[in-house]
């Protein structure tokens, strides 16, 4: 008589528990993120440099500039402006000083470009590019890793970090990693540690982890941490951010 052999039972994937009640937190976190990703291509700021921007307009690279800042009408003195312009998906910012009478030299003390107005600067190397100019900033902006964003953002930056470190320190135990691993990677390895935490380390439920996945401690977390800021420096360098 034959005996069949029993079929293997199906190994569930494991998930921690505890993130259901408070799932919520983590797609308010992700959704920050997406924002604060939205707001840096559309209305960030990178520093730049003027003389970068010279060559641009010659080589007819960049056909518009804005200026913010500075003195309408006649005056004596020198005063600092704000040139924004977009190189290819990143807008830059540089800041130049405005002399009245024209300057006798190129640059002041501090190497800052000294020009008698951007406009006539600009339109010398390529007169069809367009130069248009607004008052001061009024709303204020936020430094950020490098980027110049509004002031809100700040505040968003901040909300963003406190509440992943509060989900990674006080929360349930995470996917993939022990919470010194992820630990590291929201203080080093920033901007992509938190939304790697969001989608990979249990809050939003999204890409569970394989069965039988060995958890990641937290030397090896800090050893990828650093690894992974360094790769990102590497990367920004080469495409110039």
């Amino acid at each position: 008589m034959e005996t069949r052999e029993a079929a293997p039972a199906v190994r569930p994937v494991r998930r921690e528990a505890g993130w259901g009640p408070i799932r919520w937190v983590g797609w308010v976190l992700l959704g920050c993120c997406v924002a604060l990703l939205v707001t840096g291509v559309v209305a960030g700021e990178r520093p730049g440099s003027y003389d970068d921007l010279r060559l641009a307009v010659e080589r007819g690279d960049v056909d518009a500039a804005t200026v913010t800042g500075g003195m309408q009408g006649d005056y004596i003195g020198a005063v600092s402006v704000g040139v924004h312009w977009r190189d290819g998906l990143v807008r830059r910012v540089a800041h130049v000083l405005e002399v009245h009478p024209a300057p006798r030299y190129p640059r002041s003390a501090d190497g800052t470009p000294r020009v008698f107005s951007v406009e006539e600067d600009l339109a010398s190397l390529d007169r069809s590019v367009e130069v248009t100019r607004e008052g001061r900033d009024s709303a204020g902006w936020s430094e950020v890793r490098g980027w110049r964003l509004p002031r809100w953002a700040g505040w968003l930056v901040l909300t963003l970090w406190v509440g992943t470190f509060v989900l990674i320190v006080a929360g349930p135990q995470p996917w993939r990693a022990n919470r010194w691993a992820w630990f590291w990677a929201l203080a080093f390895a920033a901007p992509v540690g938190i939304p790697a935490y969001l989608l990979l380390g249990g809050p939003s439920g999204l890409l569970p982890p394989v069965v039988g996945g060995r958890r990641i401690r937290g030397g090896v977390g800090l050893l990828l941490a650093l690894v992974t800021t360094a790769a990102l420096g590497a990367v920004a360098t080469s495409v110039g951010l």
